[in-house]
């Protein structure tokens, strides 16, 4: 049980998927566990005092809060000479020359004027105290106003008065070790009281995607998310979410930053992989899964998140299973629904982006593909195998040729959602696939077809399925018509001082008990939106726009993206606007 820890303790620890040679020597028998785990703390915290053999090149910073999570939790594991030396290392609180009361009267904030540690000297209002702490203080402040104030989460544990009642905040030189922050647990066990230990002026060149003010903030909220965390649940099986929702709150609190998408490529590059193999698969990975939190955030609202964290507490444990419990609240197909519409999602980024998915997903990088070609002798067959709440993307390009394929499915193990991509010029339909074959009858009037499927399952590795696809030259009868298709609109280009309004017609062949048409600018914005509830099947719905974006100002000339939302099925098109 202790090896398997601190196995995933270590892993957690790399930048990239190698072994650490403290790792290494660990399995070798070359070092104790507790001696691995002082090392693992000290690369990071006080890399210069490590053997050299066991120093490590970092290539970019991180949090290095889970390395201490995971050696505060394996202390009660050791002995008691064991315990003493490593809950010396994490246990410990720094010695610092000066101290400030953030003005909210909520943090003091523990820095050095001289020496290696010191802050930046530099206080152009006279008031005695380094500019960087008076920011610091005020980003602390601010931080615990939209986190607890705003956002609904619990204030952190309380420390039982330690440096007295307020919050305890300590600068120190982090980049030597690439770290951008910790935040310390104090007490091993499901919850714990904290406190911070941030860079004293991130200037160093390891923080190369965010340095300076901007790093200062992006790690406060961050590791106050994470002091917060404590007090819900800081289990080791928890660690991959307390960085997914850190990174989140990142970029809830500073949008401007961006600092979360260095990670991104790191779970976007796996997607079979499952959200919790973080310690599998290297340490970026479990940041990289912020974009979970972001799918969370902006498919279902910004509480689900919270209501997670809410779970979790009452559960005393991480399994995914109780985030299917919370995500029902939102979500009636619970954790494995919520995967096939982020499986989608993750499709639609970067040179892929389309509107309706992630508000930024036109600067993701992009998620691998099964390119499939097909002739008209051959018929693809093959297998394939995903862990829980991972997802494979199967693409198909038809290049005109006249026709159509049949795709087949069978799962061998698992249960999987399934949805069909039929991407054309103008529209893009999802289509959700639940019988085992599925045909698509004249091909040729989209330009790439991507079956998307994600794994149900809450738990388990290496779900394995079996897929055929088949093109049959002779598929060529009229396509059916779509589950959703938008008609142009009427006028187009639409001249609203000469026309004052235009149609958005659309057609349904199956009711919809959830209807919405939604206008987006090329930036991405939000224009115009209309709920329409339920519609019935048949064609020539409408819905009148006169031009007016949610401010009711007539917007600008140029082109507009039209989006439908149908039963969970979604359409686009484009549409001209003229200012005479």
């Amino acid at each position: 049980m202790i090896a398997k820890s601190l196995a995933a303790f270590l892993f957690l620890a790399l930048p990239l998927q190698a072994k650490t040679s403290i790792e290494t020597a660990y399995e070798s028998g070359e070092l104790d566990l507790a001696t691995a785990l002082i090392y693992q703390v000290q690369s990071l915290r006080a890399p210069d005092v490590l053997p050299t053999a066991y120093r490590q090149t970092h290539t970019r910073a991180l949090c290095g809060t889970p390395q201490l999570v995971q050696a505060v939790n394996a202390i009660p594991q050791l002995d008691a000479d064991d315990q003493r030396r490593l809950g010396k290392l994490v246990q410990r609180r720094p010695n610092k020359q000066q101290e400030t009361l953030s003005l909210s009267g909520r943090f003091l904030l523990h820095y050095d004027t001289e020496g290696s540690e010191a802050v930046p000297t530099e206080d152009l209002d006279g008031n005695g105290v380094s500019d960087y702490i008076d920011l610091a203080a005020v980003i602390l402040d601010s931080t615990w106003i939209l986190e607890i104030d705003e956002l609904g989460y619990n204030t952190p544990p309380y420390d039982n008065g330690l440096n007295g009642d307020e919050y305890d905040v300590y600068f120190s030189d982090l980049g030597r070790g690439a770290a951008y922050g910790f935040t310390y647990p104090e007490e091993s066990g499901n919850t714990t009281y904290s406190y911070l230990e941030l860079d004293n002026d991130y200037t160093n060149p390891i923080y190369q995607q965010t340095k300076g003010k901007d790093a200062l903030r992006v790690t406060i909220a961050h590791e106050f998310h994470h002091a917060i965390q404590f007090g819900y649940y800081q289990g080791n099986d928890g660690i991959w979410w307390q960085e997914s929702t850190s990174t989140w709150m990142e970029e809830v609190a500073y949008p401007h930053v961006d600092d979360y998408l260095q990670y991104l490529p790191s779970f976007l590059d796996v997607p079979h992989r499952a959200l919790n193999s973080g310690s599998r698969l290297g340490g970026f990975h479990i940041y990289g899964t912020s974009i979970f939190s972001h799918f969370l955030d902006q498919r279902y609202g910004r509480e689900v998140n919270l209501q997670i964290w809410e779970e979790l507490a009452r559960r005393s444990s991480a399994r995914l299973e109780y985030f299917d419990h919370a995500i029902r609240q939102v979500e009636p197909g619970g954790l494995g629904g919520a995967i096939g519409q982020f499986g989608i999602w993750n499709y639609f980024t970067g040179p892929r982006y389309q509107q309706g998915f992630y508000a930024e997903g036109g600067k993701y990088s992009t998620v691998p593909t099964r390119d499939i070609t097909l002739s008209e002798s051959l018929a693809v067959r093959d297998s394939s195998d995903l862990d829980a709440t991972g997802s494979d993307y199967l693409r198909l390009e038809p290049q005109l040729r006249s026709g159509g394929v049949t795709i087949t499915f069978d799962a061998r193990r698992g249960n999987f959602n399934r949805n069909l991509l039929l991407i054309g010029r103008d529209s893009t339909e999802v289509r959700p696939i639940n019988a085992p074959t599925v045909r698509i009858v004249g091909w040729d009037q989209y330009d790439e077809i991507v079956l998307v499927i994600s794994s149900a399952e809450n738990s388990g590795f290496a779900y394995d399925y079996l897929y055929g696809v088949e093109f049959d030259p002779d598929l060529t009868d009229a396509p059916p018509a779509l589950a959703t298709e938008l008609r142009p609109n009427y006028p187009n280009p639409f001249h609203p001082s000469e026309h004052q309004q235009t149609r958005l017609v659309f057609d349904l062949i199956s009711p919809s008990a959830e209807t919405r048409l939604s206008i987006f600018s090329t930036t991405g914005d939000l224009v115009w939106q209309q709920d329409l509830g339920t519609r019935a099947a048949r064609e020539g719905h409408a819905a009148i726009w006169d031009g007016r974006n949610l401010s009711g100002k007539l917007v600008s000339t140029g082109v507009y993206h039209l989006l439908l939302e149908t039963d969970g099925r979604q359409t686009t098109r484009s549409l001209a606007v003229v200012r005479d």
